[in-house]
């Protein structure tokens, strides 16, 4: 019987984790090209590298292979030694003004796993109190260019420094999920993001760490947003996978009234069956019991389409394929999520209705002009 490439690369994951030992595979060439794509795809090169390099010699993938691996996880390795040289820079340089800051999600998150530097770095996302003006004014006094999403109600300033490093500086801890805005509790989930805050460690790196607690109340809606609207990649279940080995059973119980308050719970569910099937999360880190049904949904979907962009690409490629899977994929969604699943519907049929609507009007210019000619 044929094996699910998916398979093997899950089971990579694990042994780069030490949740495994055994990769009880020999693929062909061709395999090991498909775990290379889906890899990139995840944007867990540098981790499944990591599990390459413990395999024994009959089990790796060939010679060619594994120096492609080896030299993207190298360059992974540097630029994480950048982020969390850039990390620490802005934190000094926050310091210096008088504000105390904290990196979230990113380079935060990279420091639980095995090997830290093996993580693909993404942005730098870094807290700084105060509110949107006193945030506005620190980035003004620093002379920092090109400032992007300048409205007051957005939370964070995004811009790419002369590293070419993308930073968003949050002046709001984090950005509110569909389902807490319609519950109309933003201000008072804010208040618990905010005060758990308080508790920020330096780390040795140079930049403050927020709480564990904080990250499991912050990521998980993140997480489950993306999941939903433009797609994830395993790297953030690891990242949620990570959090939860590392909190204690009171962070857990205190994550799981936070759902239950944005009415998040199938959600969750589905989240920690998608972490038990690929990362074996033991019954006992989980903040609920899993739903296979939504798991098994959220998991297709991030193994086919992986990180955010994938999906664009496989719906250029093939339109009308595309159309019916996102119908069928949001009928099935519905009962988990009914309130994102309209507004993402909703958003879906404005652009669509958006884009015809300028492309007649660009066709009728070209038939009034070849009308004139004539």
């Amino acid at each position: 019987m044929k094996t699910k490439i998916d398979e093997p690369f899950c089971e990579l994951l694990r042994i780069a984790l030490g949740i495994s030992q055994e990769f009880p595979y020999i693929l062909t060439p061709q395999e090991w090209r498909q775990l290379y794509t889906m890899a990139h795809r995840q944007t867990l090169l540098g981790v499944t590298y990591t599990a390459i390099t413990r395999l024994p010699k009959e089990s790796q993938p060939p010679f060619r292979q594994t120096l492609l691996w080896a030299r993207d996880a190298e360059a992974i390795r540097g630029k994480n030694r950048l982020m969390n040289q850039e990390a620490a820079r802005y934190t000094q340089l926050f310091a210096e003004r008088g504000f105390k800051s904290a990196i979230l999600k990113g380079q935060a998150n990279a420091r639980l796993y095995p090997d830290p530097f093996s993580r693909l770095p993404g942005d730098i996302d870094i807290w700084v109190p105060g509110g949107y003006e006193k945030v506005l004014n620190l980035l003004q006094d620093l002379k920092i260019p090109n400032l992007e999403h300048l409205e007051p109600e957005f939370h964070d300033i995004e811009f790419s420094n002369e590293n070419k490093i993308h930073i968003e500086v949050h002046h709001r801890p984090s950005s509110t999920s569909l389902e807490i805005r319609l519950n109309r509790t933003n201000e008072e989930i804010q208040k618990i993001l905010l005060s758990e805050l308080e508790n920020v460690t330096l780390t040795p790196e140079g930049f403050y760490t927020p709480s564990i607690r904080f990250a499991l109340l912050m990521q998980l809606p993140h997480l489950y947003k993306h999941a939903l609207f433009s797609g994830v990649s395993l790297r953030q279940y690891m990242d949620y996978y990570m959090l939860l080995m590392h909190s204690t059973e009171e962070d857990r119980r205190f994550t799981w009234d936070f759902v239950k308050k944005i009415g998040m719970e199938k959600g969750c569910a589905a989240i920690m069956d998608v972490l038990e099937h690929v990362f074996k999360l033991p019954q006992e880190k989980m903040l609920c019991e899993p739903n296979k049904f939504y798991g098994k949904i959220l998991y297709t979907t991030t193994i086919t389409e992986g990180d955010f962009g994938a999906r664009l690409i496989y719906q250029n490629k093939h339109k009308l394929k595309y159309f019916f899977k996102f119908i069928i994929y949001n009928i099935r969604l519905f009962p988990m999520a009914p309130l994102y699943i309209s507004l993402k519907v909703i958003k879906y049929w404005s652009w669509k209705r958006h884009t015809l609507k300028i492309i007649r009007q660009i066709s009728s210019i070209f038939h009034k002009k070849s009308l004139s000619k004539n």
